[in-house]
């Protein structure tokens, strides 16, 4: 049942309540005790000096102490509370009615003091004659003035008022708080359903959400507050598995029709080989058919592991401090092997020093690819031309070339996987449509991003923009420094 979180939210409810209903009853309980008890004292100092001052007037009347004590006490009844008057030598001339012969005594501390201040506050446990009894007593001295002192009045009354009227306000309290937090957790209970409902909701449709049904998405009621936000969240959640899914489905059936084309060239070739006896040039022919068919088989099996076995955040980027424009002479080198078949004539400006931070072989390959493809792409005798340039906080590498160009229809299209605008003719060139999406990945690997410009028949530009390392360069510069003066020549 603890594993409920609406039986947890309704136990944290109740208990906290609990705490503070017992903290709010001890302290009212603790605060009407103070005030019962004050209360108590004033009224029988009221009561006292009422009868100091009724017992003054009466001894100019009367002929003796006594008689004026006896006189003022017959006339007034006190309900619960006893009365006694004192001489100054603390001897009783006379007592309320409901003592009935029992005597009011107090210590010499409290008339001393009463003597003193006028009034004085005790607490007496039992009547002279032994019968146990707590009583609450003052003692108010009888005077005109300092110098003459006409007695003492006493006033005393049962403490077990009090303490009845304090177990009352206990009885309340141990019936109400338990009442109030019953009620209040069945109400917690019902509110921690109605509040968790959504949830619930949103995960019985998240339950009928599968592979096939990744379309799907969760109900929205409110997106500003948080379970909407957490809905919007779970549907751009779904929204990316499904996109994800799909692209995983279309990298499949792709990587499947790659491959089945050489393999079935491999296998036919190898059938029709061993069919009868064959001369020389003819087994040499189809070992070289089979030897371009597993080349071609084994680029196509390493640029999918290269795809399907790396994300831009994965581990096996080696990324250190380098400079792009030794990775770009490299690469321009290797293009320019390649293109020497079809005389064409690669260009590169002059190369300023650009300190980076990324993996050497993945920048390598990038490039290469990029340069591959303007090699396939441009007939023979065309031009390449390769440029590297800093702008701000970026480094910019770009390759255009004079080939035949990409139609616009087919540029948002040509980095995904396996996507080629030319099928025939790429697979002619050797191609599967995976350089550019690799070249992407790499670009994204190092935060950077490439894009292209290209119009049919006028060649395409691929640019790579990645970011500058803020490092010296080799002459002991800034690579700011450098590239404020020098660059600024080499952009074309």
């Amino acid at each position: 049942m603890l594993e409920s979180v609406r039986i947890r939210l309704t136990l944290w409810y109740a208990g906290v309540l609990a705490l503070s209903l017992i903290a709010f009853a001890i302290v009212t309980y603790f605060a009407a005790s103070h005030a019962f008890y004050a209360r108590q004292d004033e009224s029988l100092r009221s009561t006292a000096e009422m009868v100091a001052s009724a017992y003054l007037q009466e001894l100019e009347e009367s002929n003796t102490a006594e008689q004026a004590g006896a006189e003022i006490l017959k006339q007034t009844i006190f309900t619960n509370r006893f009365v006694a008057l004192l001489s100054d030598d603390s001897r009783t001339l006379a007592a309320s009615n409901n003592l009935a012969g029992k005597a009011l005594t107090v210590t010499p501390q409290l008339l001393k003091e009463a003597k003193q201040k006028g009034f004085s506050y005790g607490v007496q446990d039992h009547f002279a004659d032994g019968d146990d009894e707590g009583l609450r007593t003052v003692v108010v001295r009888v005077s005109r003035s300092t110098n003459d002192q006409k007695g003492f009045v006493i006033a005393a009354e049962s403490l077990g008022l009090v303490d009845n009227d304090l177990e009352r306000l206990r009885n309340e309290f141990m019936l109400s708080v338990p009442v109030i937090l019953l009620l209040a957790s069945i109400g917690g209970f019902f509110l921690a359903r109605k509040t968790l409902a959504p949830i619930a909701l949103m995960n019985r449709q998240t339950r009928r959400i599968t592979a096939e049904s990744l379309t799907a998405r969760l109900d929205v009621t409110n997106e500003r507050d948080e379970l909407g936000s957490l809905a919007v969240t779970i549907n751009d959640l779904l929204a990316r598995l499904d996109t994800a899914f799909q692209e995983q489905q279309r990298f499949m059936a792709d990587a499947s029709h790659e491959l089945r084309t050489p393999v079935a060239i491999l296998r036919g070739e190898t059938e029709i080989a061993l069919e009868r006896e064959r001369t020389v040039a003819e087994y040499r022919d189809s070992l070289k058919l089979i030897g371009e068919e597993a080349e071609r088989l084994t680029r196509i099996v390493t640029d999918i592991f290269t795809l399907a076995g790396n994300v831009p955040s994965s581990p096996t980027l080696f990324k250190e401090r380098l400079y792009i424009n030794d990775i770009v002479a490299d690469c321009v080198r290797a293009a320019e092997i390649l293109s020497a078949s079809k005389s064409q004539k690669v260009v590169c400006s002059s190369l300023p020093e650009i300190t980076i931070e990324g993996d050497e072989q993945l920048l390598k390959q990038m490039l290469l690819n990029l340069l591959d493809n303007a090699v396939k792409y441009t007939p023979s005798g065309g031009d390449i031309f390769v440029n590297l340039k800093a702008v701000d906080d970026m480094a910019i590498i770009s390759v255009r070339d004079t080939g035949i160009g990409i139609p616009l229809v087919d540029q948002p299209h040509i980095f995904e996987r396996f996507y080629r605008v030319d099928k025939a003719r790429s697979r002619e060139l050797g191609g599967a449509g995976l350089g550019l999406a690799i070249a992407r990945w790499i670009a994204e690997s190092h935060h950077g991003e490439i894009k292209v410009e290209s119009s049919t028949g006028q060649g395409s530009t691929f640019s790579v923009t990645l970011p500058l390392k803020a490092e010296a360069s080799r002459d002991g510069r800034t690579q700011k420094e450098k590239t404020n003066g020098e660059m600024r020549a080499d952009e074309v």
